[in-house]
């Protein structure tokens, strides 16, 4: 039995559902790709399909719509792919655990993935659809957007007509965005050298963060599990040695960490005083944080004893230190526009294998040379730790503009379906409209979507009501526009 079967509208959450049976985290979509390119092909519509797993599938006008231009719509494959510590799902090869109240639909233990799952139902509801006026369709669904836009950057749309675009990769009802930032992710790497060490095995582990988005949630200031987990055994090396064995926190760069767990060695007369200080950090975190992040938690238990490879001293100081001294969070706000970040950073990922300790970071801005300019300081802080850096997934901003026929008509229809204007707005987060607008010269577009809570979280949760008011939505302007 379907879990979503009685949600409206049931032709997209149809979708939606068969999309969360499939495992498409980033870097894993050979079968999500795979599944909508056997779509197209079952019903005879045109696709195309390239080295990087991007889908592209045509479908005529309906009929009485053959003379209009062609519409583009648009989203991302690939899902935020995070679950609880006690989650035993395998998010490689598992299936969601799909769930609903009538109200929201959440996944048990993980993230959902409506962020963009909700865009790839609603179009292939409408590509199966033989009922819904529209003109020509041309999707473009992309791989790999989560990880720094991979897919669209490499994505050939030459073969497209259409000079208007319906992005459907926002989390507001009601919200029409018209700009983003730029960005890109920044990855740092120490090597690092080991030796046996022999005592007892303990662990400090950070948890009860919000976490979140780092584009639309960073304004807030929450607390980073990586930094704070950093923090800890910085603080902990005043009371007393130990020995790192292992450090890993976060599962994507441009999602805040809401956890991160370090184990490490301590000699049995030391244990004490080690943990001391973690429940001294602890305190000082739950004060920071009160408002803030008011779940935080930060413990210290023994595992047993061991004796373990153990990252030596002086590395394990360098990447610390390291995480402590780059910049996290807003750095700028913009002057145009009140409320909104222009510049910030967020520590993603932390984690160390056997010859290396690595740091992957999300930057944006607004701004093109203050991009620039925080990609030189990231590398100037590395390089005083010893640490070889790079950069991957640059891609643009997405500049307003200032004469949209394609936002002025959907911002009529949504006036005559709701009485009222749509808020139009910029962010801080990363769409690909700004990398599709600098392929296809003189593309108008705008982006929208349904409510979504906690996106790129175990927590998140996509609302049924909102979800079915933009497929109307969608509908209608497809059939005015």
């Amino acid at each position: 039995m379907s879990v979503l079967e009685n949600l409206e509208p049931k032709e997209v959450f149809h979708f939606f559902e068969e999309i969360c049976k499939i495992p498409h985290g980033s870097r894993n979509l050979e079968q999500i790709s795979a599944f909508l390119v056997n779509f197209a092909k079952e019903r005879n519509l045109e696709v195309i399909s390239d080295d990087e797993l991007n889908v592209i599938i045509k479908a005529p006008a309906s009929k009485g719509y053959e003379d209009r231009e062609p519409i583009i719509l648009q989203g991302h494959m690939d899902m935020v792919a995070v679950k609880d510590d006690d989650c035993d799902i395998d998010m490689k090869k598992d299936s969601l655990r799909v769930k609903t109240d009538g109200e929201y639909i959440w996944a048990e233990g993980t993230s959902l993935g409506g962020d963009d799952g909700i865009a790839v139902a609603y179009i292939l509801a409408l590509l199966d659809s033989d009922d819904i006026p529209h003109p020509p369709i041309e999707a473009v669904i992309t791989t790999n957007e989560e990880i720094g836009m991979l897919g669209a950057s490499a994505l050939d749309l030459s073969m497209l007509k259409g000079k208007k675009m319906i992005n459907i990769d926002n989390e507001k009802e009601g919200e029409f965005i018209t700009s983003c930032a730029g960005g890109a992710t920044f990855i740092s790497e120490i090597a690092i050298k080991r030796e046996s060490v022999s005592g007892v095995e303990c662990k400090i582990a950070v948890s009860g963060l919000k976490g979140g988005h780092s584009g639309g949630d960073i304004k807030y200031e929450r607390g980073n599990a990586d930094i704070l987990c950093a923090r800890t055994m910085l603080e902990a090396f005043d009371a007393a040695k130990f020995y790192i064995k292992d450090f890993s926190g976060g599962e994507a760069d441009n999602a805040i960490p809401y956890a991160a767990t370090a184990n490490i060695v301590v000699s049995e007369g030391d244990i004490a005083k080690i943990k001391e200080s973690v429940e001294k950090t602890a305190e000082n975190v739950r004060d920071e944080l009160e408002i803030k992040d008011p779940d935080v938690a930060i413990t210290f238990s023994e595992v047993g004893k061991t004796t373990a490879e153990c990252i030596v001293e002086e590395d394990a100081l360098k990447f610390l230190k390291m995480i402590i001294a780059m910049p996290n969070g807003p750095l700028a706000t913009s002057a145009a526009i009140e409320g909104l970040v222009e510049t910030s950073v967020n520590l993603g990922i932390v984690k160390t294998s056997e010859d290396k300790a690595q740091t992957v970071q999300s930057l944006r801005s607004s701004v093109e040379s203050s991009k620039e300019v925080l990609k030189k300081k990231l590398a100037a802080i590395a390089e005083v730790f010893g640490a070889e850096t790079r950069v991957e997934g640059i891609y643009p901003g997405w500049k307003y503009r200032r004469n949209s026929k394609l936002r002025d008509d959907m911002v009529a229809v949504y006036r005559d379906m709701y009485g009222k204007d749509p808020v139009l707005c910029a962010i801080h987060a990363g769409l690909e409209c700004g990398i599709i607008c600098s392929k296809i010269e003189g593309l108008d577009c705008i982006s929208i979507g349904p409510d979504m809570q906690s996106i790129h979280s175990s927590k998140e949760k996509l609302s049924v009501q909102s979800a079915r008011n933009v497929w109307e939505y969608l509908k209608a302007v497809l059939e005015k526009c």
